[in-house]
């Protein structure tokens, strides 16, 4: 079963990498010791400015800030942002593409690409007669690809540097309601369970099984056994659900106190917010210095 294997294998190492940096990976880094609150409204400030950022150079400008502060907090930013890059390739670059193309983003050609005889109207576009890249168009997809770029890298940069209870004591500072929150860790859980049954269930098979077999017969095995790993885990999960309610679970998310603020929270908070409004800065007026 190479195929089966490989995959639960590479699945099997995903979760449990997660699970390492939401739990225990993160404590290392000194963004770690920053307090929670403090990092979780930093983080969602400096995301704000990103969003508002409209011009290729404040988003370059956010980019450095971002890699500065993987360096700052000492996460392997070669291994992270390979992960970046792919999932910018995805959202960032390959849904944007068609805007390059002066059908959607009129302005200046710089590559033309097909000619017609004449212009003519599909739908609601207008098909001109030349189809080509416009200058416009690459400014228009730059900008969107450093946007989904910087968003997916900070995103990162928080979950690598902040364990997960960390990042649900952040949510309370805006008030989310303990539903949604107990709803989050119960499913954050779910996934551990799940996955380890899958794998517990795979290497049971696998012991089971002498020589090679038909793909056939591992199909029927595999849609036989997928209700058998549903309900296996669901019982799991329930026992677990049963265990919290025995401890004093009543609906209510109660936090630990937080430690207080100290000297660097503060400086990393008006740091954040020092870099988050001079990205604005350049936004909006860097054009007219």
């Amino acid at each position: 079963m190479p195929f089966l294997h490989r995959t639960l294998r590479t699945v099997a190492a995903t979760v449990k990498t997660i699970y390492i940096h939401s739990e225990s990976g993160a404590k290392g880094t000194i963004l770690y010791r920053i307090n929670p609150l403090v990092k979780f409204f930093s983080f969602i400030f400096f995301i704000v400015s990103i969003s508002l950022a409209h011009t290729i150079e404040s988003q370059l400008l956010a980019s450095v800030f971002i890699l500065v502060f993987y360096f700052i907090a000492r996460i392997s930013y070669r291994l992270v942002y390979k992960k970046i890059l792919v999932l910018s390739f995805v959202f960032g670059l390959l849904i944007f593409l068609p805007a390059l193309l002066n059908v959607i983003t009129p302005g200046k050609i710089i590559l033309p690409i097909a000619t017609f005889d004449s212009d003519s109207q599909f739908w609601i576009y207008h098909i001109p007669q030349t189809i080509g890249i416009t200058s416009e168009g690459v400014d228009v997809v730059a900008l969107l690809f450093l946007r989904v770029l910087n968003s997916i890298a900070l995103a990162l940069l928080y979950v690598y540097s902040s364990s997960f209870s960390q990042i649900t004591k952040g949510m309370k500072v805006f008030f989310i309601p303990d539903t949604f929150v107990m709803i989050m860790t119960l499913a954050y859980k779910y996934i551990f369970i799940l996955s380890k049954t899958i794998e517990e269930t795979y290497l049971a098979l696998k012991s089971k099984l002498v020589g090679s077999v038909k793909s056939e017969s591992i199909r029927k095995i595999i849609s036989g056994r997928v209700f058998f790993i549903f309900r296996k885990s669901k019982s799991q999960y329930e026992h677990t659900y049963s265990a919290m309610v025995s401890r004093g679970y009543t609906g209510k998310i109660r936090v630990r106190k937080v430690n207080t603020i100290r000297f660097s929270d503060v400086a990393f908070l008006f740091t954040t917010i020092a870099c988050s409004l001079f990205i604005i800065f350049v936004s909006y007026y860097g054009k007219h210095l």
